[in-house]
């Protein structure tokens, strides 16, 4: 790892403290429980206008924070957050990277956690852009030691301590009940971290999420296909995470997730039927677990968007093409592509008094997509009776690999 200096350093060893045995020194709460703030990542892209609906639509006491590139940027959000009548007194702005890209806040950003006392602390993992050991992207070492120590930035500014951890952690693919179970993904956390055991990276993970179970789901759907294994099938191609948990597997409360199915009248489409065979596996795993109290999760399975399809064409001028036509020998230049995005209903928010959930239908389009919306909804309002459902269009940030969730983080509210 390649932190700034820390002022602030909390070393984490099970059994410090005035707390009695067993009880940890930090927790990662869920997403459900109160939160103090939201962070979002803004940086003049199509994807703030998705953002821009979300900050709208937030209940107004809950704090704004918007991470952002530099002092231009920050002029521009200003002024758009003023056409669209957003009280200053709303909002806050992190100016991070001056000449540099902010990373997303949620995969590279700060994770909060909640100390023994009630006050937080945030973790800084390490960060390998993805899996990228090799730096075959050819990241600039400025920008990459940037990323790397943007959550220990951001906790010296707050005045929190930080917690280390030389693991690979990325924020979308971390996923917990609240009640001490972690969701992990054999293909993204293992590929990441390639030189620990399962058993020491268990060890982590519990030392700084607080969790005493962890369960194992093997893959992603195909819409979130690793970027450097981007073939799907064909001539279909996904540059994802490779199976971040946020896409596809989601706690509404301590024992109940939502898994991602694709309906039966899906799987005419090649894509479909990848994801549901992945999700097939998980649901088995899913099945299984027992708590340490000996209790099952309740799994409810949740449609996934139809497949939306972009041509491109592969052309050496692009270095993400070049790549392409080195991996795969029968791809070259001038030759169609067809890209899917990483679209998930899972991909949401769920925030003080609201649910940002995806939504996919819109004039035009088949009515299967607006009976998708709709069964999404109410499975969302049955579990979040007192929230209210927000749906909103997406897609202009899963062309870029994500959803809503990815593009926020909350802060959880001090507990006294």
């Amino acid at each position: 790892m390649r932190p700034l200096a820390a002022l602030l350093f909390v070393p984490l060893l099970f059994g410090c403290g005035v707390a009695g045995p067993g009880v940890p020194e930090y927790v990662l709460p869920a997403e459900w429980e109160p939160h103090a703030a939201v962070w979002f990542t803004y940086g003049d892209l199509s994807v703030d206008t998705v953002l821009d609906k979300v900050v709208l639509a937030m209940d107004a006491a809950t704090m704004v924070v918007c991470a952002i590139d530099n002092d231009s940027v920050a002029a521009s959000l200003s002024a758009r957050f003023d056409s669209l009548g957003i009280e200053p007194t709303r909002y806050r702005v992190e100016v991070m990277g001056d000449s540099l890209i902010v990373p997303g806040v949620r995969d590279s950003g700060p994770i909060f956690l909640r100390q023994r006392d009630g006050g937080l602390a945030v973790l800084d993992p390490d960060w390998n852009y993805y899996g990228d050991h090799g730096n075959v992207v050819g990241t600039p070492q400025r920008q990459l030691a940037f990323e790397d120590s943007f959550p220990t930035m951001i906790a010296r500014r707050m005045g929190l301590p930080v917690v280390h951890s030389n693991m690979v952690i990325e924020g979308g693919a971390v996923e917990v009940n609240g009640a001490g179970v972690l969701l992990q993904v054999e293909a993204v956390t293992m590929q990441r971290n390639p030189g620990w055991s399962r058993d020491s990276m268990e060890h982590e993970l519990k030392r700084v999420f607080g969790v005493q179970d962890i369960i194992w789901l093997k893959e992603g759907p195909a819409d979130d296909q690793w970027y450097f294994v981007p073939r799907l099938y064909g001539n279909v191609f996904n540059q994802g995470t490779g199976g971040h948990v946020d896409e596809f597997c989601r706690f509404v409360n301590d024992s109940t997730v939502l898994l991602a199915w694709p309906d039966d009248a899906d799987l005419a489409d090649s894509s479909q039927i990848i994801s549901r065979q992945r999700m097939e596996v998980n649901l088995r795993i899913l099945e299984k677990f027992r708590d340490r109290n000996g209790r099952a999760l309740k799994v409810i399975k949740v449609p996934t968007p139809d497949t939306e399809f972009r041509d491109h064409v592969a052309t050496s001028k692009r270095s993400y093409d070049r790549m392409l036509m080195e991996q795969y020998t029968g791809l070259h230049e001038g030759d169609s592509i067809r890209y899917i995005p990483a679209a998930s209903y899972l991909n949401l928010l769920i925030t003080n008094g609201r649910v940002f959930a995806p939504a996919y239908w819109r004039e035009g389009l088949p009515a299967t997509m607006k009976e998708k919306d709709e069964r999404v909804r109410a499975i969302l309002q049955a579990h979040f009776p007192d929230r209210t459902i927000v749906q909103l269009d997406p897609r202009a940030i899963n062309w870029h690999g994500g959803g809503v969730h990815c593009w926020s983080q909350q802060q959880p509210m001090l507990r006294k």
